[in-house]
């Protein structure tokens, strides 16, 4: 059976309430050739129960495994995936119908595009839309660092991003399958910034497109990996930001160079632009350690480990931070 030209997937995880719309709303595509693979990641809900009719179906694809995280579900689920363009949507979103059709017009259109997302319909736990996020454009998730100049302001979306992950969730996420047999990307260890991580490391490799229509709808609830409240749980998000944008920015940033872009321009705006939740001193502290070589130094990843003393003292800085 020759391969479909896209598969989705969607790594779940005690979502059972909003599984079924997810799953639906893939299925219920405007575009019918595409496969859907499912990996639930150890749910302790009703989301295996939910799951069970879709088993059968024959564009479905179910794996289950112990939890390990959504990186790792996302990785096992593009392992399986055999299409050559690759969508990811949460187990508490949904697709637009014509998402799926959108998107791929835009791969066709561009050979350059390696990764395309789109702007969002943000909804409620009961379908509610709550507005529209476009993508740069508006809902900044935090103020912006500085007075500015940004350097969103260059109209750079590859640029613009090292300020705020404004595709904002792995469910806005498409890309080639060359990112994984080529480049050999995969999604890293990280809780909050995986999606962010992922989507900058792409943009290394081709450019970035933005359908500018809402076409995935991002649901906001209490169980939101993103909404945890406590001030350590705080700490953590805020580090992997800044982990995740220093691990790329210089890079990006040479890349522009290269391309024309003042230098000195840039290297301006970048500081200017890199969120430091106050702590303009850690800022520093990553940039160095992170240092201008195309791949980051092993050192620089290590500061991942859970018990590494640098990432500690950084967690607790920014959790102390309002």
């Amino acid at each position: 059976m020759p391969p479909p030209e896209v598969s989705v997937v969607i790594p779940s995880y005690n979502h059972g309430r909003f599984f079924a719309r997810a799953v639906d709303s893939v299925l219920a595509s405007s575009f019918t050739d595409l496969e859907l693979v499912i990996v639930d990641d150890g749910s302790t809900d009703d989301t295996l129960q939910v799951l069970r009719p879709y088993r059968t179906h024959p564009q479905v694809k179910v794996r289950t495994q112990e939890n390990r995280g959504a990186h790792a579900a996302l990785n096992l689920g593009l392992s399986l995936a055999r299409g050559e363009l690759l969508f990811v949507l949460n187990s508490d979103d949904a697709f637009h119908p014509d998402r799926v059709p959108r998107l791929v017009e835009r791969f066709q259109e561009d050979p350059g595009v390696v990764l395309a997302a789109s702007w969002i319909e943000i909804m409620d736990a009961d379908d509610g839309v709550l507005g529209i996020k476009r993508g740069p454009l508006n809902l900044p998730p935090w103020p912006p660092p500085s007075a500015g100049p940004f350097l969103s302001a260059l109209g750079v979306l590859e640029l613009a991003l090292l300020e705020t992950n404004f595709i904002s969730t792995t469910s806005n996420v498409a890309f080639r399958r060359s990112l994984l047999d080529e480049a050999g990307l995969d999604f890293l260890p990280l809780r909050y910034t995986h999606d962010w991580e992922f989507i900058l490391a792409a943009c290394r490799h081709g450019r970035l497109a933005l359908v500018e229509e809402p076409l995935v709808r991002y649901r906001v609830h209490g169980a939101n990996t993103i909404r945890e409240g406590a001030a350590q749980a705080a700490g953590e998000m805020r580090f992997e930001v800044m982990w995740t944008v220093c691990r790329h920015a210089a890079a990006l940033c040479a890349e522009a160079a290269a391309r024309g872009r003042d230098a000195d321009d840039l290297a301006r705006r970048l500081w200017r632009s890199l969120p430091r939740f106050g702590c303009e001193a850690l800022l520093d502290e990553l940039l160095a350690l992170r240092g201008l070589d195309p791949a980051p130094p092993a050192a620089y990843d290590a500061l991942l480990q859970a018990g590494h003393p640098f990432r500690h003292a950084a967690v607790a800085a920014l959790a102390a931070e309002p």
